[in-house]
């Protein structure tokens, strides 16, 4: 009899094997490659090599800046919540991980019962054990494995995900303090604007009581003052509001910034003739004309929100793995053995030892089609993952190209600007002398003054547009090369 169980038992082993054996023969998902193109269409050549590591932001030769990153990566909120998603995916792998080993239990008991007998007497049966108890479910068809798989896949994929959006605040961070300084530089512009006509306007009051100017020239002189000063509220307004939002990003409770110091070694400042008028860190750490952007290839491994979507196709094909092998018969194996006795003192007397195997085979029978549309599910799932990472990776592509055709269009934008603001600053000069000396007509002066005003505002303004050019970049490559 034994020699036959123990046949049996061999047999019921051998057959687990083979049907392992054709369960894990299917062939799993798998990540199908994106082909990329072999060059950026807007991709710029130079013989200078820029090398920018993690921390980017440092190009811009901004201290302010530098200060104002490292105090958002320490204290930045949803920037600590990515970081706790990251331990608990560390933790869940670790739970699937002990899953696969034998689990060892101890069950210490003390029973009693009253039984009465026919005979009227009472009868208390009593029991004692300490039993360890090891059970073990072994993992032939791949499930257990597919769901280790899954959850190490779905852990590097919360790591990428914690870089990915570590790039965003920074990118963040930097585009908002340079708005910032926008804001700042234009409000300086608009009092200083208005300073200066109201000097024009009490001298055309005083022209104008005199007999020597008309109305139209007074109104005219009343209507740019009250231009500037109409302007000054809005600026304020945005350059607080902006600095509230970079306190956001920081974690910090609401605080003002000082206000930007001069560049005194501003060329662009010197050469337009502005009289100290800040145009960003152009000079200071001057930008690079070239950026090495790299092969498109190489955007797969470096871009954080890529190789986050990657990973996540690659867990889902391990859960789909786990949903096929949960229609395969599932082995148990668990073993109890300690000490067993009817009286406590019985647990230390000469043979209380007491032990029990069982070797258990559970194959899905009927379930109605329900593991099956699981495992349909787990597979649309890997396919609906499969398409966004090829979705991810045509928008870095395109992120990267949009940035490069910024930069390029922005820099030649900005000299040119730059050429209109120097002449607009030299005609306004010119006009101004010539009407104070009476040979030009309140209307040039007017006109001189409003171009001049009009494109300070708006070079101030293209330059934060070319710096955040050169900030998406960074990111659109995943933070530096």
């Amino acid at each position: 009899m034994k020699k036959r169980a123990h046949y049996r038992l061999w047999a019921a082993l051998s057959v687990c094997t083979v049907v392992g054996s054709v369960g894990c023969s299917v062939t799993p998902p798998e990540v199908i490659p994106v082909v990329t193109p072999d060059e950026y269409i807007f991709a710029q050549s130079g013989e200078g090599v820029v090398i920018v590591g993690v921390e980017w932001w440092e190009i811009f030769g901004d201290t302010t800046l530098n200060r104002l990153m490292v105090e958002a990566i320490d204290n930045n909120k949803d920037l600590a919540v990515a970081a706790t998603n990251v331990i608990i995916a560390r933790e869940q792998l670790a739970s699937v991980r002990a899953s696969l080993a034998p689990g060892l239990d101890l069950g210490v008991a003390a029973e009693a019962t009253y039984t009465p007998s026919p005979d009227g007497k009472k009868r208390i049966e009593q029991s004692y054990s300490l039993l360890p108890k090891v059970s073990w479910e072994a993992s032939i068809f791949g499930g257990m494995k597919g769901a280790s798989d899954a959850a190490r896949e779905a852990l590097t994929a919360t790591q990428w995900g914690y870089r990915a959006a570590r790039l965003a605040l920074e990118a963040q961070v930097a585009t908002t303090y340079f708005q910032w300084l926008q804001y700042a530089r234009s409000l300086e512009i608009t009092e200083r604007s208005y300073a200066l006509r109201v000097e024009a306007q009490r001298m055309t009051d005083s022209l104008y009581y005199y007999g020597f100017a008309s109305g139209v020239d007074l109104q005219q002189a009343r209507s740019l003052t009250a231009t500037a000063a109409a302007d000054i509220p809005s600026y304020r307004r945005a350059m607080v509001q902006t600095n509230l939002i970079l306190n956001t990003l920081l974690g910090g409770e609401p605080e003002l910034l000082p206000m930007p110091s001069h560049s005194r070694e501003c060329t662009h400042s010197l050469s337009a003739q502005l009289d100290g008028l800040y145009c960003g860190h152009l000079t200071a750490s001057p930008l690079p004309a070239y950026v090495p952007s790299g092969l498109p290839s190489l955007l797969l491994e470096r871009r954080p929100d890529v190789m986050e979507a990657y990973h996540k196709v690659e867990a889902a094909a391990a859960k789909a793995r786990v949903a096929r092998a949960a229609r395969f018969p599932s082995i148990a194996l668990t073993g109890e053995g300690g000490l067993l006795s009817a009286t406590l003192k019985g647990l230390t007397s000469k043979n209380p030892a007491y032990w029990t195997a069982a070797f258990s085979i559970t194959q899905p029978l009927i379930h109605f089609g329900e593991l099956r549309a699981e495992e349909r599910q787990a597979v649309e799932l890997w396919r609906q993952a499969q398409l966004n990472y090829q979705q991810t990776v045509l928008t870095a592509l395109s992120d990267v190209e949009s940035a490069l055709v910024a930069i390029e269009t922005y820099n030649a934008q900005a000299a040119e600007n730059l050429a209109l603001l120097t002449a607009n600053s030299r005609l306004q000069q010119m006009t101004a002398a010539l009407y104070a000396d009476g040979l030009a007509s309140s209307l040039n002066y007017i006109d001189a003054e409003r171009n001049l005003y009009s494109t300070q505002l708006g070079y101030i303004s293209l330059l934060y547009e070319q710096l955040c050019a050169y900030v998406d970049l960074y990111k659109a490559l995943g933070g530096g090369w």
